[in-house]
C-alpha cells in the first residue's frame, strides 16, 4: 500500500505540486502559532508564587490641611507617625485578622506601580529587577513561601536582618548556584552590601505576567518616621483574614463600616476597604497584558480557521476529482476500507513529504530568534514538541477533509463508476 501510494504521488507530481505548496505555507505559519500558544500556556500555568485569597486592602486618606477637623501637630512631633502605626495596631488586634502589613505602593501585586535596581554580586555578575519595600508579615499575608517550599515564618525571619530574594533573581545572578549567605550590592563595587538572608519561590507581579526577580528589603518601623503625611497615606495596608473566616465581597463592606471609627487616628481615616480577589479581578480585566493574550489568541484562532479552511478546501477538491478512479477501483474490486485508507494514506504522506522541507525553514526561523525566548530556552525537545502538534493538527484536519468525499466515493455503484469513466 505504502510503495502504490508513492507511485499514485509520483504519477500525479504536477496536480500535487500546488498541494505541496499550500501544505507547506500552512504548516510553517501553523507551526509558529502553535510555539507561541505553547509559550504563552507556559506562562499561564506557571504558579504566581502568592496568593489573595482572603486577603483584604484598606485604604487610608489624609485630611487636607484646610478641613476644619484638620490636626496640626507641633514641629519636629512623632505623634503622626504614631497614630499611623495605632491604626495599623487596631488592625492587627482585630479577632478576624491573622497578619498585618504595610508597603510601599509598588510593593504589592495587581498594581501598575514599578520600582527597579540593578542587583550585583560581584563586579561582574549583575541583573535588574524589582524592589518590594515590605515588612516581614507581607509574607504570611500573601502566603509567599521559600523555595523549597518552606513556610512564610522563615522568610518573615530572614527579612528581619537582611534582604530575601525570589528564585528567579537568584537564577539570573548565580544560574543553579545559591545565593543564601551572599551579599548583594546596589552599584558596581560599592562597598555596602546586604546579606541574602532567604530565597523565596519565584513571583509573578500579575496574572500573565513572567516570573520576575524580586529583592524583599526590609521596611522597618523606623524607616516610616521619615515620611510625611501624604507619603504615610499613600502606603499600601493589607491583611489576611484567620482560618475559617470566608473573606468576600460583602465581608469587606461590613469591615469597613465595623472598623470606620476604629480605623481613624490623627488625621488618618479609613476610605475604603477592598476584597484582594476583586483588585484582582479587575486588574486583569483592563490589563494590557490580558488584552495583549486574549488579541493573540484572537489572532491565532483566525489563522487556524483559515488554514481549516483551506486544507479542507483543497483535500475536498482533490478527492471529489477523483470520483471516478476511486470509483473505477470499486468495480474492479477494492473494498470501501481500501478506498478509505487509500485516500487518507495519500493525504498523510502529502504531509509527510511536505513537512521536511516546512521544518528546514521553522528551524532556520527558531535559530534566526524569531520565537520567544523570555519563557522558555529554545531546546530540541520544544521544537519536537512544536513539530509534532503542527504534524498531528495538520494529520487531523486531513483526515476530516478526505473522510467524506473519499466514504462518498467508496459508495459508488459499479455502474455508476464506468459512467465516470
Amino acid at each position: 500500500m505504502f510503495k502504490h501510494i508513492l507511485k499514485l504521488i509520483k504519477v500525479q507530481g504536477e496536480g500535487n505540486a500546488w498541494v505541496f505548496t499550500e501544505l507547506l505555507i500552512v504548516f510553517i505559519l501553523l507551526w509558529w502559532s502553535v510555539d507561541m500558544f505553547l509559550m504563552q500556556g507556559v506562562v499561564a500555568l506557571q504558579p504566581e508564587g502568592f496568593s489573595v485569597e482572603n486577603v483584604c486592602k484598606v485604604t487610608l486618606a489624609a485630611r487636607p490641611a484646610t478641613s476644619p477637623a484638620y490636626v496640626r501637630y507641633e514641629e519636629g512631633s512623632d505623634e503622626m507617625v504614631k497614630n499611623y502605626l495605632r491604626v495599623i495596631e487596631r488592625l492587627r488586634t482585630h479577632p478576624d485578622v491573622e497578619a498585618v502589613t504595610y508597603c510601599q505602593p509598588h510593593s504589592v501585586p495587581y498594581n501598575y506601580a514599578n520600582n527597579s535596581r540593578m542587583y550585583w554580586n560581584d563586579t561582574i555578575s549583575a541583573a535588574n529587577g524589582l524592589v518590594y519595600d515590605v515588612t516581614p508579615d507581607y509574607f504570611r499575608v500573601f502566603d509567599i513561601r521559600t523555595a523549597d517550599g518552606g513556610s512564610p515564618e522563615q522568610l518573615a525571619a530572614a527579612l528581619a536582618d537582611g534582604w530575601v530574594v525570589s528564585r528567579t533573581l537568584e537564577e539570573k545572578l548565580v544560574g543553579k548556584g545559591s545565593l543564601q549567605g551572599k551579599r548583594l550590592a546596589l552599584n558596581k563595587g560599592d562597598s555596602t552590601t546586604y546579606r541574602v538572608n532567604g530565597i523565596s519561590a519565584p513571583v509573578k507581579k500579575q496574572g500573565f505576567d513572567l516570573l520576575r526577580p524580586v529583592a524583599f528589603m526590609p521596611l522597618a518601623e523606623k524607616d516610616i518616621y521619615a515620611f510625611n503625611e501624604h507619603d504615610l497615606a499613600l502606603m499600601q495596608i493589607c491583611f489576611r483574614l484567620r482560618p475559617g473566616i470566608k473573606g468576600s465581597s460583602d465581608y469587606a463592606a461590613s469591615f469597613k463600616k465595623e472598623m470606620k471609627q476604629s480605623l481613624t487616628a490623627g488625621n488618618f481615616w479609613l476610605a475604603d476597604v477592598q476584597y484582594f480577589p476583586d483588585i484582582r479581578r479587575r486588574f486583569l480585566e483592563n490589563s494590557m497584558e490580558v488584552n495583549m493574550h486574549r488579541m493573540s489568541v484572537a489572532v491565532n484562532v483566525f489563522l487556524l480557521v483559515n488554514v481549516f479552511l483551506a486544507v479542507i478546501g483543497a483535500f475536498w477538491f482533490r478527492v471529489n476529482r477523483r470520483r471516478g478512479e476511486l470509483g473505477l477501483r470499486m468495480a474492479v474490486g477494492s473494498t470501501r476500507r481500501d478506498i478509505r485508507l487509500l485516500v487518507s494514506g495519500e493525504g498523510l504522506l502529502i504531509l509527510t513529504i511536505t513537512a521536511i522541507p516546512a521544518l528546514l525553514v521553522c528551524l532556520n526561523l527558531a535559530h534566526a530568534d524569531f520565537l520567544n525566548t523570555e519563557v522558555m530556552k529554545v531546546t530540541f525537545g520544544r521544537l519536537l514538541v512544536d513539530s509534532l502538534l503542527t504534524w498531528g493538527i495538520l494529520a487531523g484536519i486531513i483526515m476530516l477533509a478526505t473522510w467524506y468525499p473519499s466514504r462518498k466515493a467508496s459508495r459508488l455503484e459499479p455502474v455508476e463508476a464506468l459512467h465516470y469513466e
